[in-house]
């Protein structure tokens, strides 16, 4: 018997391969024998870039950089020197801090500080290059990293412009500079964490911005300085993305202004690109079971996040798949049908909404573990 575990991370709880090497403990306890394959996923979002680099065997290399509020930190480059491939994180440097989710801080914070990351990474002369997109605390539709290469925004007195949400409207005119042909040869690729547009029906980049501290009053405001940083901005770069394409919703619009730099980047569903990268489904070939999850199961999940992901590439070959999530939407029923899901199982219900992180933390450790033991016994009683 083979069991597949293919699980993302629960944010605030457990990384990927802690929530795989949990469930995997209670299998083992209650049979050994039953061959267990851990593919730990990642959708772009936090975490992706240190998967990657463990499963790749890519090395880190740790360098000085700035955040969202351009104060001085640390992130990681991890770089592959076979295939000249580096890999980075928006997440590191611009999310990772719930105390700084506040409407003050999301209108004056940019992601400068990730431009200056991928700038660290060229000296290494790198023929592709990774951006994992996605966790940000920011929405300043790469006008930050866009900046960090030269693109300057001026007001009608010609006066340079910081970039931030609060400054879009000011914007009247363009200037870039050129980036060197090493920099224009080498093949970006952004690894989005949610398919969702900037713009229009559904799931856009507006429904990320209350978990990034703005209000509801506040968020039509928020959508109306992009809408005119992106109207400025394709005068001077037309093949920018439109705000309705997919991914444009991603990383607070990231993708937006990393386009007018390198108009040759290839922007693709993180999931996708990371399952192909771990040979996620050549290891479901004879498996009983694929087990996946992640920290909560909503209707984002349907916009290429990694259970997603997972559950297209299972139901491809007809294997069948279970879902572990730290909590479900009131869309149970409906979301379980949809990513065809022969079960779900829930950690946290309401009735321990009243516990500390702590006790939550403990709590769901066990009953991952819990689960592993009966996810074993029923497939032997099968």
């Amino acid at each position: 018997m083979r069991i597949v575990l293919a699980f993302d991370k629960f944010k605030g709880t457990f990384t990927a391969r802690q929530v795989c090497e949990l469930v995997a403990d209670g299998i083992r306890n209650r049979n050994p024998k039953i061959e267990i394959i851990q593919r730990p996923m990642a959708d772009g979002g936090e975490g992706s870039a240190s998967l990657l680099a463990a499963s790749l065997g890519m090395d880190s290399l740790r360098v000085e950089v700035c955040d969202l509020l351009g104060r001085t930190t640390e992130a990681n480059v991890y770089w592959q020197n076979a295939r000249r491939l580096a890999v980075l994180e928006s997440a590191e440097i611009l999310g990772n801090a719930k105390s700084l989710a506040t409407e003050e801080i999301l209108l004056e914070s940019n992601t400068w500080g990730f431009g200056k990351l991928l700038q660290k990474a060229f000296p290494l002369r790198p023929q592709e290059v990774w951006l994992c997109i996605g966790g940000t605390l920011t929405a300043d539709a790469g006008w930050g990293i866009a900046s960090a290469f030269g693109l300057s925004a001026y007001d009608e007195n010609g006066k340079r412009l910081r970039p931030c949400i609060e400054n879009m409207n000011k914007i009247r005119s363009f200037q870039k500079e050129e980036i060197p042909d090493y920099m224009k040869k080498c093949r970006i690729t952004a690894l989005c964490d949610v398919n969702a547009p900037a713009k229009g029906p559904g799931v856009t980049l507006a429904s990320f911005l209350r978990q990034k501290g703005a209000k509801d009053s506040t968020i039509p405001y928020i959508e109306k300085q992009i809408y005119h940083f992106w109207n400025i901005l394709k005068n001077d770069f037309p093949y920018i993305p439109r705000l309705e394409d997919a991914f444009t919703g991603a990383g607070g619009g990231i993708c937006i202004g990393l386009s007018a730099v390198f108009n040759n980047i290839r922007i693709e569903m993180g999931s996708k690109k990371i399952a192909k990268a771990i040979a996620l489904a050549p290891s479901f070939t004879g498996s009983d079971l694929i087990v996946c999850g992640e920290g909560s199961l909503d209707d984002l999940t349907l916009y290429g996040k990694t259970v997603s992901t997972v559950s297209q590439l299972a139901l491809k070959n007809q294997h069948k798949l279970i879902g572990i999530f730290g909590n479900v939407t009131k869309n149970k029923q409906e979301l379980k049908l949809k990513l065809g899901l022969s079960e779900i199982i829930t950690l946290v219900e309401e009735e321990n909404m009243g516990y500390t992180a702590n006790e939550l933390m403990r709590n769901s450790k066990i009953k991952l573990y819990h689960i592993g033991q009966d996810i074993a016994d029923k497939l032997v009683s099968k």
